[in-house]
């Protein structure tokens, strides 16, 4: 028992210390996980969100680089649902458009696409050169998101990270040290979950309750 238990303690330290040599592949929000309320973060920056109730409009995201717009039907609806669908379907158009611009810039070719919700990786490369993806992936400044492709594309030319394989990581994107030192800082930030809500708005047809005007020449202290 007591082997077995120094087993799992040593795997343990192996996977967290592949998590710090190798951020690219290891995702997780960690401890520094903090929600910005009423703002979304997107291609690294973040934006805030007016959440509107419009009974005549269907629901939905509108972003008008500079601003997202979530439309409500009913109070009861969540705004943080209808964003994560609109950041997921995002990320389907610009990873698989941007992995096809990069492969051709590599010369190499992949089998498939997946965009998915996944905890604990950014990405991941198959031996069938299946490429998989994390949406959250879209939350990311774009230099970042172009340096996860290409390292999983470069997987299809070096199915290892051996120096070869940095080697032509590196020219394609010089500058993959720095995206690699964001992974690790920023993790919490890109994996940390929407607070939007959606705050009734006052119409001009609503009164201001006022005091009761004081009676027997009193006067409210």
């Amino acid at each position: 028992m007591a082997d077995t238990d120094s087993v799992v303690s040593d795997v343990k330290l192996f996977i967290e210390r592949l998590k710090k040599e190798m951020p690219e592949v290891f995702g997780g929000a960690g401890e520094n996980a903090e929600t910005e309320a009423g703002k979304v973060l997107y291609e690294g920056k973040l934006y805030p969100a007016q959440v509107h109730l419009t009974l005549d409009q269907e629901e939905g995201v509108d972003f008008t680089e500079e601003v997202f717009n979530v439309y409500l039907q009913t109070p009861q609806a969540d705004p943080n649902t209808l964003t994560e669908n609109w950041l997921r379907a995002k990320a389907a158009d610009v990873l698989k458009e941007k992995t096809a611009e990069w492969a051709a810039k590599l010369g190499v070719e992949y089998n498939n696409i997946v965009i998915k919700d996944q905890q604990t990786l950014w990405a991941s490369c198959s031996a069938k050169k299946n490429i998989n993806y994390t949406y959250r992936i879209i939350k990311m400044p774009t230099a970042i998101r172009d340096y996860l492709i290409v390292h999983e594309l470069a997987h299809l030319v070096h199915m290892n990270h051996g120096e070869e394989y940095w080697q032509l990581v590196g020219q394609y994107c010089p500058d993959y040290k720095a995206h690699r030192r964001w992974l690790n800082d920023n993790r919490g930030a890109v994996f940390a979950p929407l607070d939007l809500q959606y705050t009734p708005e006052k119409t001009e047809n609503e009164t201001v309750q006022t005091a009761p005007a004081p009676q027997n020449g009193q006067t409210n202290a």
